[in-house]
């Protein structure tokens, strides 16, 4: 496929402005000392660390608006695929020496996979952005089969997923990273069998607890508010991976139980409930001041009791593949079922449909001859079918809720939106190539 871009003096003052703004920010996101907690124990690994399927999305993602600003200021192919290359080597290199910095291959690959990526999508703007209809198919192919993944990963990642091995209860432990719980754990237990700092006689049944729903349930007399999260309970397998966990923050709770984000190292889904501790240190440290919290996770929803001298709450959060974007962040975000969160979830559905509806809006603008009819008759049970599929068909096969009416109708607002974008921009997109190709005969 030949290039679409002509290296015009406009698109390449275009392409250095981004160029120059691109290295900018890949300086500041990773040249900056960052909070000293090794991830990785080798330099030589591909997806390192407990979230290395996150830092490998953004490190593709942080490439690419270079390669775009390279490929539009008229830079050779290889050329820039070697500088882009050469550059990630450079601040791998620089990380050696810089504080709570771990410098991978891993990172080298996805940094020029994202630069190669932003590279193809800068010189082939204009095909994308016109593509002709046997293109245009495949792209609406290509994209329908992205999204049906994005939702197959939302699903599984917000599945249990417990391993099957020897379980270890774990009360206030003390760990390297957390904050210690300050106050007394009277009681704890999942279902009806007791959580202790002890090896668990029967780690299948535990297992099949949290499988099913089970509740974790402790009784404590809470202490000051921490600063970070302190774990309360916290059950771990034989190989120290977090099983599940109850823990203070501040003045709310955080639970969660290990799900497949873990074994695709992307953020585990936490959940918070505010208030859920006294904002003062208890005064009188006596048993009526104790706080009995109980919490279960299914793939349908996540759900925290509460019982102390102040109040008796529930709280019910949803699960829907629609919170895939939470796994997706930089940081952990800890779900509360907000309006907010219900909003991105929307935008997130919108988002991932519109460059499907821009991609089919030149298949059915009217035109001549019988395959335009055909696949104008087609198009719309095709996307509905599309959008089953993706919204409910691929969720609920792992145990998660489909997506409900707000979500249905954020996917065809999606859709929709794309193709009015793609409708209003069909003059555009035939004039610009023209015109440029216009420029280009007459600097010649």
């Amino acid at each position: 496929m030949k290039s679409t871009v002509v290296p015009t003096p406009h698109l390449r003052r275009l392409g250095l402005v981004i160029t120059i703004v691109s290295l900018a920010a890949i300086a500041f996101a990773t040249l900056m000392p960052a909070p000293d907690e090794t991830i990785t124990t080798t330099h030589f690994c591909l997806i390192c660390g407990l979230v290395g399927g996150v830092s490998a999305i953004l490190n593709v993602f942080m490439f690419v608006p270079l390669g775009i600003g390279l490929a539009l200021a008229g830079w050779p192919a290889k050329r820039a695929l070697l500088a882009m290359c050469a550059l990630s080597v450079l601040i791998e290199t620089a990380q050696l020496a810089i504080p709570g910095r771990d410098s991978t291959l891993g990172d080298v690959l996805t940094n020029s996979l994202g630069g190669a990526l932003g590279f193809a999508i800068g010189r082939y703007a204009f095909v994308l952005l016109r593509p002709p209809p046997r293109l245009a198919v495949a792209l609406c192919i290509g994209w329908s089969v992205l999204w049906l993944g994005i939702q197959t990963i939302s699903g599984f990642g917000l599945s249990p997923a417990i391993p099957t091995s020897d379980f270890f209860g774990q009360i206030a432990p003390r760990l390297g990273s957390f904050e210690q719980f300050r106050g007394d754990v009277l009681r704890a237990t999942i279902s009806d069998i007791r959580v202790s700092d002890a090896r668990f006689a029967n780690s299948s049944e535990v297992r099949d607890l949290l499988l099913h729903g089970a509740a974790v349930t402790t009784t404590v007399v809470p202490s000051h508010p921490t600063h970070g999260i302190a774990p309360i309970v916290r059950v771990a397998d034989d190989r120290d991976r977090e099983i599940a966990l109850l823990a203070q923050s501040g003045s709310d709770l955080i639970f969660g139980v290990r799900t497949g984000a873990d074994l695709l190292r992307l953020r585990p889904p936490f959940f918070a409930v505010r208030d859920v501790f006294p904002a003062e240190s208890s005064a009188t440290g006596l048993a009526s001041d104790s706080v009995t919290m109980g919490a279960r996770y299914s793939p349908l929803e996540a759900s925290v009791n509460t019982q102390s001298s102040r109040a008796n709450r529930a709280h019910r959060i949803p699960i829907a593949a629609s919170l895939g974007w939470t796994m997706l962040m930089p940081f952990q975000w800890y779900i509360e079922g907000t309006s907010t969160e219900l909003f991105l979830s929307l935008i997130w559905i919108a988002c991932l449909l519109i460059p499907l509806g821009y991609w089919g809006a030149p298949m059915i603008r009217p035109s001549d001859g019988p395959n335009p009819k055909i696949i104008r008759m087609t198009a719309v049970p095709l996307a509905l079918l599309l959008l089953y599929l993706g919204l409910v068909v691929v969720p609920e096969s792992f145990g998660v809720t489909g997506a409900p009416l707000s979500g249905w109708l954020a996917a065809v607002i999606g859709i929709v939106a794309g193709g009015v974008f793609g409708l209003l921009l069909a003059p555009v997109r035939t004039w610009f190539p023209l015109r440029l190709e216009r420029s280009l005969k007459e600097a010649r």
